[in-house]
C-alpha cells in the first residue's frame, strides 16, 4: 500500500538528483506524470521558444520523496549570471511545502551569482519576496535579456540579488 502523502513536507523528507532537462522531464514521465515540460514547451505567448530563457543549458535538481518524483527545480547559466529554469511540483503534492523547499534548494546552489526570475503569477511573487527577492526594473536587467522581454505583459517580475551575501562571505575571510 503507497505511503499517505504528507499535509507539509520538511526538507529532510526530500532528496535531490541533478540531472538535465530532458533527463528531468523523462523521469517524471518514466513514472507516469505527464504535467512537467521543457522550458521551451512551457512558454506559450509570453516568451519565444528559441529564448535565452528557454534555452540557456540548465542544471535541474529533481525532488524525489522516497522513490517518487514530487517536484523540479533548475537554474541556467547565462554569461555571468543565472537565469530560473522554474520549479514545478506535480500536482498531487502542491501546497504541501515543496515551493520552499526547492526554492531553498536554488538558492543553495546558486553560489555567488545573480539569480534573475521571470515571474508570471503574483502568488508566487510574494512568495519569492518572503524568501528575500527583491523587486527590479526591466531596465536592470542585462541588454540581451531586455530585448527579449520587449512588449511582454507580465503580473510580477522579481530578482534576487546576492551580493550583499557574497560581499558578508569576502568580509569573514579577511577577518580569519
Amino acid at each position: 500500500m503507497p505511503e499517505e502523502i504528507p499535509n507539509n513536507f520538511s526538507a529532510s523528507d526530500i532528496s535531490f538528483r541533478e540531472m538535465s532537462e530532458n533527463d528531468a522531464v523523462k523521469t517524471f514521465q518514466d513514472d507516469g506524470y505527464f504535467g512537467y515540460a521543457k522550458r521551451s514547451m512551457r512558454y506559450g505567448p509570453n516568451l519565444s521558444k528559441d529564448s535565452i530563457w528557454a534555452t540557456a543549458p540548465a542544471k535541474m535538481f529533481v525532488a524525489y520523496w522516497n522513490d517518487t518524483p514530487v517536484g523540479v527545480c533548475g537554474i541556467s547559466t547565462h554569461k555571468n549570471v543565472l537565469l530560473s529554469a522554474g520549479v514545478h511540483i506535480r500536482k498531487e503534492y502542491q501546497r504541501k511545502g515543496l515551493f520552499k523547499i526547492c526554492t531553498d534548494k536554488i538558492l543553495s546552489e546558486k553560489g555567488s551569482k545573480t539569480l534573475y526570475i521571470n515571474v508570471t503569477n503574483a502568488k508566487v511573487g510574494a512568495a519569492l519576496r518572503d524568501k528575500g527577492f527583491n523587486d527590479m526594473n526591466r531596465e536592470d536587467l542585462p541588454e540581451d535579456i531586455q530585448e527579449e522581454l520587449e512588449g511582454t505583459k507580465y503580473a510580477d517580475q522579481v530578482q534576487k540579488w546576492m551580493m550583499y551575501s557574497s560581499e558578508w562571505q569576502r568580509v569573514l575571510k579577511t577577518w580569519n
